[in-house]
């Protein structure tokens, strides 16, 4: 931005609110987020196959920069982030708040150009260099609110403390850049001027894809954008009083757009068809998969208005048809009623409300689950972009109501209070969920605890407690989720060691030995089950059927070495 644009008093003025108010909206993140640079790694939740475990990250070589660019690791593909974690290794190494402090920088700077997004749209229809010049103190408190509530939203604290999610921090940030560069584009005068923040534009498209393709959705942001608050088409009456262009233009100058669009959605199918995290039909038929997708549509409203009772995972509800369960069908009532009302706004020209409706439609419909990959209902990492333009409704109503004159001081300071004190109950959720995320016990317990009846958040519970050795708590949650979904076999491939690990070794003798008569694969190969049943009968003095569960073993694998080992051992002290 040239110099000459801060030569005034007024723009002076200007520029030292608006540091001023990312001060203040840097601190309140600050406040909120800073518990979680005591967080540890989540071992049982990704983050091990993105950083811990993950050699391709610690050391910068080329050919670790080819494998970013053709690896399909953790169902994905995103180069771009695996090159931040492997930047934060080289500055870190495996130290977890190196790693938080960084998406938490990322964080601030997505919340800077919202707040500069905001002053953008509402002040400016002239060359980027003068924009300066149509900012007042409405827009900048408008474009402060909006940051703030953005910033300080609990909703976001899964994408900002989760460090297996940095691929949503990075990606919103080269979306903001491009959404800027777009705007400038359309506000340039000269040929030059617009071929460059079209390039700009493109450049942090491709970015942004390169970190986490739910940026897929961007060329339709741009059309949205044209049509309001851009004006660029005969749409909006505003539009009339601009030069509105043709449809085929606001289209072809997309084509680049919808190129890399193309290419990311394939490359994410085939990385998700490469990893089996895609539902077939039968898994998940396509009426349940509907009724799931309106239901997270107002979910996540619901969420964002009163953003109570977060969780971690929220697990996919278990409905047999689509018409069992009749009050589900209340989100898809609701999103038609939503859909009207805006329509009719539309009429009465406020046409934010449907742009802002329709932005959070398109942005979402990439995870909203029509094509369903994992086991969650909704995420709320899924809605760190699409809410985006909620905060800035809010932020300009907020702003609007301020500076209306007939509105009386006692109802303006009335607003005032309330903004304060949903900014301070906001703080405080926020860091309340943080504490969620500090390490693998208190994430899955608190999980277990909003959905005991997720099999998945029991037997990573006991999990947990099996590392930490809480060996009869680990044998517990096993159980629970044996008996919720008693015929997937997943649930028991730790319960033989938990049982083990607590001295039950009748009960691991039993499941071993179930095992081998049904022909039951829970992850362990059959040699290794013959150890187990091998060591268990050694540990209880049973000393021939242990050699024969060893020989076993052996004729299985001759390579086992803790079967050679424990036989040799049993040998020794036991000739005969």
């Amino acid at each position: 931005m040239p110099f000459s644009v801060m030569k005034s008093t007024q723009n002076w003025a200007i520029w030292l609110k608006s540091f001023i108010i990312i001060f203040l909206v840097l601190s309140a993140i600050f406040i909120a987020y800073h518990e979680a640079l005591n967080n540890n790694f989540l071992t049982m939740w990704d983050t091990q196959g993105y950083v811990i475990n993950n050699a391709h990250i610690k050391a910068l070589t080329w050919e670790n920069l080819q494998w970013m660019f053709t690896s399909f690791q953790m169902e994905n593909w995103h180069p771009l982030t695996w090159l931040s974690h492997a930047l934060d290794y080289a500055l870190f190494e495996l130290e977890p708040w190196g790693h938080h402090l960084v998406s938490l920088i990322i964080h601030g700077f997505n919340t800077i150009l919202l707040f500069l997004l905001v002053i953008v749209l509402m002040s400016f229809n002239q060359a980027p260099e003068k924009y300066a010049a149509r900012v007042n103190n409405k827009i900048l408190l408008a474009a402060g609110i909006a940051a703030i509530l953005f910033g300080i939203h609990p909703q976001h604290v899964e994408s900002v403390v989760w460090v297996a999610e940095r691929k949503d921090v990075l990606c919103l940030f080269f979306i903001l850049l491009a959404l800027l560069s777009y705007v400038f584009y359309n506000a340039a005068h000269t040929i030059n001027a617009r071929f460059g923040w079209y390039l700009s534009t493109l450049l942090c498209f491709v970015l942004a894809l390169l970190a986490k393709p739910m940026a897929v959705t961007f060329p339709v942001i741009l059309l949205l954008m044209d049509v309001y608050p851009l004006h660029r088409t005969s749409l909006t009456t505003a539009s009339c009083q601009r030069n509105s262009v043709s449809y085929k233009r606001l289209v072809v100058e997309k084509i680049p757009f919808f190129v890399f669009t193309l290419f990311s959605v394939i490359i994410t199918i085939l990385a998700q068809h490469h990893g089996g995290a895609i539902f077939t039909i039968e898994e998940a038929g396509i009426q349940i998969r509907l009724l799931n997708a309106f239901d997270s549509l107002i979910f996540y409203i619901s969420k964002f208005l009163a953003p109570i009772t977060l969780s971690p995972f929220y697990p996919f509800p278990s409905y047999k048809s689509f018409y069992e369960y009749y009050p589900s069908l209340i989100p898809v009532i609701a999103f038609f009623l939503m859909t009207f009302v805006c329509g009719y706004l539309w009429t009465k020209k406020k046409y934010y409300w449907l742009m802002a409706w329709l932005f959070y439609l398109v942005t979402l419909l990439p995870v909203i689950g029509i094509i369903k990959v994992g086991n969650q209902a909704a995420a709320d990492r899924y809605v760190y972009l699409p809410t985006m333009p909620f905060y800035i409704l809010i932020g300009i109503g907020v702003a609007s109501l301020l500076y209306t004159e007939k509105l009386k001081k006692v109802l303006k300071i009335g607003i005032v209070t309330v903004f304060l004190l949903v900014s301070v109950v906001l703080v405080q959720l926020t860091q309340k969920q943080t504490l969620i995320w500090k390490n693998d016990l208190t994430f899955w317990s608190y999980i277990v605890a909003y959905a005991p009846d997720s099999a998945l958040a029991q037997f990573n519970l006991g999990n947990v407690y099996l590392k930490i050795g809480g060996y009869d708590k680990a044998v517990e949650h096993y159980h629970q989720a044996v008996s919720l979904e008693p015929l997937n076999k997943w649930w028991y491939k730790n319960l033989p060691m938990a049982y083990i690990k607590s001295n039950r070794l009748p009960e691991a003798l039993n499941l071993l030995n179930r095992l081998i008569k049904h022909k039951i694969h829970i992850g362990y190969s059959w040699d290794n089950i013959h150890y187990m049943i091998g060591r268990i009968y050694f540990i209880q003095g049973r000393l021939q059927q242990a050699r024969q569960s060893l020989t076993k073993a052996l004729q299985i694998n001759p390579g086992n070495k803790r079967a050679q080992d424990l036989l040799l051992e049993i040998r020794k002290n036991s000739p005969s």
